[in-house]
């Protein structure tokens, strides 16, 4: 159907309104920079032929289920540890098609209109010669119990919209907007309460006393103007990395604004991410009511060797400060140049640099190894006494193994992973120029000074999906107010000790987190689920020093759009 009264213009409006109000009308509103950027870049886009949905995949473990079984026994050479995936690349192994009929009949009445929306296609989509829009639900309603709180019950109220367009072929776009109230895990809650932010979102408000009221906004433009070039603009986040985790970049901290270009030929991928941070915390504000800002340049060169074997480096710097000395400097819109030279070349003392390298080797069809090292500083005289225990041994590294189609069952997924990350890395001399954002790490949730170990199985039959989770580790505690290297947010120059400082410095601390669920999807196209489940998280202290134990039973209905990591 061919809805005459959305024109072309008005397309253009929706798209213009959506992506200005997500990427500018945040808290991070005050960044001119980048708004004259996106003004240009916006102004360069619509000149372009009008095209079906947002070109990249939602950044969550959900919507990555559908595609991750077929992807890990393909050898075409995809760059899968580039998140989020553009969907030329990784359509063909969409598994959703299986749940959806080959072609839509509709049919008057009110109950076949309800049981299409429900089972088989978009809420609400707009079709015209040269344009696509296709607008869904973001909700949450669920109901829980966590054994360790005080309150009788938890709850979450979700409410909200996503906005995708497609104009011609070459440009795509997403708005977003949610509006949450929520009874959180007590372990969740206690971080809201200390951090003052729930996991993954803006500030939390207190509402009824011992809930959060907190807000969620997203928007980005994509424009893939050949085989060759794709921008981004928007508001939002990134992962790089085949695991559940990263030790690079990750999707753990709240959005933010950003531009990304990635460029691709032969077996050669490339990405350039600049991005802007904000800290909330009161020692580096400006004033009470704004923020410190800092900036972020990242470089990302993924290269295959043969079908089955994947290299990547990396290579990014956060730099500013809190009196605003430095600014977005143009130097570091260089996309191909080393960031230490030109660092030191405009006198930056406050540049916190993070190098790393990620692999993956197809063992065979369906098994995948993955690693990653990511190094703070090096000096190779300590690191050839490592068993000193220098504090400048500043490293985290991953290895992991994922198996699709497990055992040769079709759609039975399973992971092993292991993270570790030393005393002190991401932090930095600066307290400002830390590895995070909103009070948020910006790689694994758990900041540094700890080993985790974690084993994920899901399995699909039909509409029927059942998942399970656990996560081992420990983590080295403050206490006694020194800095033993486990949060970031502190200057690495104070620090307890030279040497003698390796994993579980400090106070150590065991922790095991479990999570199981059982789903039935009604639509996949939008993930529009049913979810019962419970998730369980102990701590040895039990939330003297560390976060608090939380046993935590659940139901209710979600689209499973956007993911809180509860599993830290």
């Amino acid at each position: 159907m061919n809805y005459s009264f959305i024109t072309i213009s008005e397309s253009f409006m929706h798209l213009r309104t959506g992506l200005i109000t997500s990427v500018f009308f945040t808290p991070l509103r005050e960044i001119s920079s980048l708004k004259i950027l996106s003004l240009l870049f916006f102004s360069f886009l619509i000149t372009d032929d009008l095209y079906a949905q947002y070109g990249l995949l939602q950044l969550n473990p959900t919507e990555t289920q559908w595609y991750q079984n077929d992807l890990t026994g393909d050898t075409s050479c995809i760059h899968t540890a580039i998140r989020p995936w553009r969907l030329s690349d990784v359509a063909p192994y969409s598994r959703k098609e299986e749940l959806l009929p080959d072609s839509v009949i509709k049919q008057p009445g009110l109950w076949p209109w309800v049981n299409r929306k429900l089972f088989q296609e978009d809420f609400l989509r707009f079709k015209g010669k040269n344009y696509n829009v296709s607008i869904n639900p973001v909700i949450v309603g669920s109901l829980g119990q966590d054994s360790e709180a005080d309150s009788d019950y938890t709850y979450q109220n979700t409410r909200g919209a996503r906005i995708e367009l497609a104009l011609g072929e070459k440009v795509t776009a997403y708005s977003t907007l949610v509006e949450t109230q929520a009874r959180l895990p007590l372990h969740v809650h206690r971080f809201a309460e200390e951090k003052e932010v729930v996991p993954a979102y803006w500030l939390a408000k207190t509402f009824r006393g011992d809930a959060f009221d907190y807000a969620y906004a997203a928007g980005e433009v994509a424009f893939t103007p050949s085989d060759i070039f794709h921008f981004r603009l928007g508001h939002g986040k990134q992962f790089l990395g085949e695991g559940y985790r990263s030790m690079l970049i990750s999707d753990n901290s709240v959005n933010y604004p950003f531009f990304r270009i990635e460029t691709q030929f032969g077996r050669l991928k490339y990405v350039n991410t600049w991005a802007i941070m904000n800290d909330i915390r009161p020692e580096v504000a400006i004033d009470d009511n704004v923020y410190a800002k800092k900036y972020l340049s990242m470089h990302y060169l993924s290269m295959f060797v043969g079908n089955r074997f994947n290299i990547g480096l990396f290579e990014g710097i956060m730099w500013g400060d809190e009196l605003r000395r430095y600014g977005f400097d143009l130097n570091f819109l260089n996309p191909v140049i080393l960031y230490r030279p030109v660092e030191f070349a405009q006198g930056f003392s406050g540049g916190n640099i993070l190098m790393g390298l990620n692999t993956s080797f197809l063992i065979t069809p369906g098994i995948k190894a993955y690693g990653q090292i990511a190094m703070d500083d090096f000096k190779l005289s300590e690191l050839r006494n490592w068993n000193e225990g220098s504090w400048l041994n500043l490293y985290a590294w991953q290895l992991g193994v994922k198996y699709g189609d497990a055992f040769g069952i079709r759609n039975l997924f399973i992971r092993t992973e292991y993270n570790a990350a030393r005393p002190y890395i991401y932090s930095h001399r600066e307290i400002l120029t830390n590895w995070a954002h909103y009070n948020q790490p910006l790689a694994h949730p758990w900041g540094a000074n700890f080993e985790e170990f974690l084993i994920q199985a899901n399995y699909r039959k039909t509409r029927w999906i059942a998942g399970v989770g656990m996560h081992i580790g420990r983590v080295g505690r403050d206490v006694n107010n020194q800095n033993y290297g486990g949060d970031l947010f502190k200057s690495y120059t104070t620090r307890f000790s030279e040497t003698d400082v390796f994993i579980g410095h400090g106070e150590e601390h065991n922790i095991m987190y479990w999570n199981a669920e059982v789903s039935y999807i009604f639509n996949p196209i939008y993930n529009l689920r049913l979810t019962i489940g419970h998730k369980s998280r102990t701590e040895s202290d039990n939330g003297i020093i560390g976060l608090p134990n939380s046993h935590y039973s659940f139901f209710g209905l979600t689209t499973n759009i956007y993911k809180m990591y509860q599993d830290f």
